[in-house]
């Protein structure tokens, strides 16, 4: 198994190696850590994850992905003149004791490639990549009369409905800035705290900082062209492929394959639900 799951690690990272570019998009004003908790299995609280995630806001456009891919990608672009298998190595070598969820493994574009359009890009457990472009109307409810003090600044309650869940958003007018995390935004100030209602998602804001001149990049790859439920629905079809791929393996004892199934079977709470 683990000879297995090596070689899949370096073919994986050998094909990121030589598909994966770079290309700048605007450059940085504001960047915004956020905790990322979730649940891998839907209702399971035994199951919750968390991920550090960063929203950078630039000029034009803001970008919203995992800290680990963030940290992997400065790599990779070091790298870059690198043979394709070096390169992989390199990377494998400095984050061999960090890891990304799946379900956090995702690059969110706000107004790129056009204004008030989301990109979207993820990829299932094979190496397939998808690119969602969506124009969202979040239909916020606003209650001016519901106030919290959060990171020592005043925050007003929203609600609203999206991808099968029901939100609850705090944000601030204090940072006039329109987006949050995720594809959330449509609010009068930055989104502090946001959670769905039965608290299997949950993103609160860390902190935030200004920067300078630091650029901000879309990832480009051969990708597939979907929509929202396209990429759920390849996710959940590659999930099943990769069960029979653990089914078709040689274990020294059953209960092994068992727990290995299982384990892929329980991921099972993405963000969307269709």
């Amino acid at each position: 198994m683990k000879k297995l799951s090596f070689l899949v690690l370096i073919l994986i990272g050998s094909y990121v190696a030589k598909s994966q570019t770079y290309e700048k998009i605007d450059n940085c004003s504001s960047v915004c850590i956020y905790m990322y908790q979730f649940y891998d299995e839907h209702k399971n609280p035994n199951s919750l994850k968390a991920q550090e995630m960063v929203l950078e806001i630039g000029e034009k456009c803001s970008k919203f992905y995992s800290t680990y891919r963030q940290y992997t990608d400065s790599l990779f672009m070091l790298n870059a003149k690198v043979p394709s298998n070096a390169t992989f190595s390199n990377v494998r070598s400095k984050t061999a004791n960090t890891s990304s969820n799946l379900f956090s493994s995702y690059y969110v574009y706000k107004n790129y490639p056009e204004p008030n359009k989301t990109l979207f890009t993820a990829w299932d457990m094979k190496v397939n990549h998808y690119k969602v472009v969506e124009e969202i109307d979040f239909e916020w409810q606003i209650d001016n009369n519901a106030k919290a003090t959060i990171l020592g600044m005043t925050c007003v309650k929203a609600t609203c409905g999206f991808a099968g869940r029901n939100y609850e958003a705090w944000f601030t007018t204090e940072i006039p800035i329109s987006d949050g995390p995720y594809k959330f935004r449509g609010l009068p100030g930055l989104i502090v705290r946001l959670t769905d209602s039965d608290k299997e998602h949950v993103f609160e804001l860390l902190e935030i900082k200004k920067t300078k001149n630091i650029p901000m990049y879309f990832v480009d790859r051969k990708y597939i062209n979907t929509n929202a439920k396209g990429y759920v629905t390849g996710l959940e079809a590659s999930k099943a492929s990769h069960i029979d791929q653990l089914n078709g393996l040689d274990y020294s004892d059953e209960s092994m394959r068992s727990r290995a199934i299982s384990n892929v079977q329980k991921r099972n709470n993405f963000i969307e639900r269709f």
